[in-house]
């Protein structure tokens, strides 16, 4: 990759620089680890919630980044037993036990001995894989455990996201919003996952800066810089930032843009797609969801399902997929085509800038998917399932045990473990320009979470885009119209079951 400019990045650690001493209030004396000030006051637990408490101030650490609000506990070196999915261990605990100078790994070592010494815990590690293939296995394991009662029982689950459903609809696990110390109003909780996945206030899932699988994990569009200078495209981070970053627009550049075949024969693209799951990203960058919550705080389908608005947008974006001979799809020439330099846009996740694109030759642009129109308000971003959720089982021995190391592991999370993968592995590595910094902090502040997607095997909607622009309906509504009744159906069932 080019070398990174030695103004950028001054000019990047100087704002962030300015950023935290702008926002840091001085932090109470004795705040933070082991702080009992407060220690009484906890934040609301519903997560539904929508008002904040008057005149709220949080003390912030030497950074400017929140602390919790944890009183003292000792659980006097009491063992604390995660299952957890094996695919993902490497993002999210340290087994061996020590440092080895790398940045991330040892971020994850930090927070979790913060975590044991801050509590007095040991955590102990078991792990089973997870992924998709395995998620009824796991959960199988989950199910055995929690029958055979107190004895051995798992404190936490940390799960692949499909997977944590599957474990709710069997009341595997405890109704988060109704135990002490989880603090929604905090940071390291998405706010977007506490306002959309909870059902009838209820909360069996949650996901946040606890993982280093949240960020890696982040859809995105890519852009080569330089085929965009050669091909004279606007300069598009001021597309981004003046809302013109449209999907109008976006097929308007990608469209005719790339001839075809480069000089030494090899194909060329306009735009490449790794597999159709990032079908899902130009349906949420649109602002549609598959469910919602409406006025009463209900889950129900969403009213867009049916409207003109949706089918507009499917006709065009169907036709952008597959009516064009330089969109390029299902990832024959995917993210290591990009890094050879030969497409001028590729859909993506963050996971593939670290993964394949450290040494390419040229600049690019991390980007959002694009707005539905200029009347949009906000980009939106989703994650892929490769994304941890976190269950307290039912049997647990100590449920307030558990909610206290969740909401210790998330706020050390946010503090260290995010901002180490996030600024040190990703913005100023990889992603080395202050725009495309200010565009990662756009994506990780527009995560969507819709429970249409996460309840994958319960409504079977997370796919219906792709299947449908992948078949012989030319109309949304007519695809629709055979999934409807089966959809309404299978919500009733998730909010009869966890209601």
């Amino acid at each position: 990759m080019k070398k990174i400019r030695i103004t950028a990045l001054f000019m990047a650690l100087l704002m962030l620089t300015l950023c935290f001493v702008s926002c840091a209030n001085t932090p109470d004396e004795g705040a933070g680890e082991g702080s009992t000030k407060p220690t009484e006051t906890q934040g609301p637990n519903d997560p539904a919630a929508t008002t904040l408490p008057e005149e709220t101030t949080y003390p912030v650490d030497e950074n400017g980044y929140e602390l919790d609000r944890l009183p003292e506990l000792n659980y006097n070196d009491e063992e604390f037993l995660l299952f957890t999915w094996s695919n993902q261990v490497k993002w999210e605990w340290n087994e061996d036990g020590e440092t080895t100078g790398d940045k991330v790994h040892d971020a994850i070592y930090n927070r979790q001995v913060r975590t044991e010494e801050r509590l007095g815990i040991k955590i102990v590690i078991s792990k089973q894989t997870g992924d998709w293939n395995n998620r009824n296995s796991f959960i199988t394991t989950v199910e055995a455990n929690v029958a055979a009662g107190n004895q051995d029982a798992f404190d936490l689950v940390g799960q692949y996201t499909p997977a944590a459903p599957i474990g709710a609809m069997k009341n595997l696990y405890l109704d988060l919003s109704e135990l002490q110390y989880l603090d929604w109003e905090r940071p390291w909780w998405p706010k977007d996952i506490q306002e959309s996945c909870h059902i009838n206030n209820n909360v069996y899932f949650i996901t946040g800066d606890i993982t280093g699988t949240l960020v890696r994990n982040i859809h995105s569009l890519i852009c080569n810089l330089d085929l965009a200078n050669n091909y004279q495209l606007p300069n598009l981070y001021d597309l981004v930032d003046n809302k013109e970053w449209t999907f109008a627009k976006f097929a308007e550049l990608t469209l005719g843009t790339v001839q075809g075949i480069n000089p030494d024969g090899s194909p060329a693209y306009s735009f490449t797609i790794t597999d159709n799951v990032h079908y899902d990203s130009l349906f949420y960058g649109a602002d549609f969801r598959f469910v919602e919550h409406n006025p009463d705080g209900q889950l129900v389908m969403s009213e867009e399902l049916e409207s003109d608005r949706l089918e507009t947008w499917y006709q065009t974006c169907r036709s952008l997929l597959f009516d064009n001979a330089d969109v390029e799809l299902l990832g024959a020439n995917g993210t290591n085509g990009f890094a050879s330099g030969n497409v001028l846009f590729h859909g993506g996740t963050i996971a593939d800038v670290q993964n394949y694109l450290q040494e390419v030759n040229f600049d690019f642009a991390v980007l959002p998917y694009p707005l539905y129109d200029d009347n949009q308000e906000e980009y939106r971003t989703i994650t892929s399932y490769w994304v941890s959720m976190f269950s307290i089982p039912a049997n647990a021995n100590d449920p307030a045990m558990s909610a206290a190391v969740l909401e210790c592991l998330s706020s050390y999370g946010y503090r260290y473990l995010t901002p180490t993968l996030y600024q040190e592995a990703f913005q100023y590595r990889y992603l080395d320009t202050l725009e495309n910094a200010r565009m990662f902090d756009l994506l990780h502040n527009t995560l969507v979470f819709d429970p249409g997607r996460l309840f994958a095997d319960q409504l079977s909607c997370f796919s219906a885009f792709r299947q449908a622009a992948q078949t012989s309906y030319t109309s949304w509504s007519t695809y629709y119209a055979t999934k409807e009744r089966q959809w309404d159906t299978s919500l009733t069932k998730i909010i009869s079951t966890l209601g």
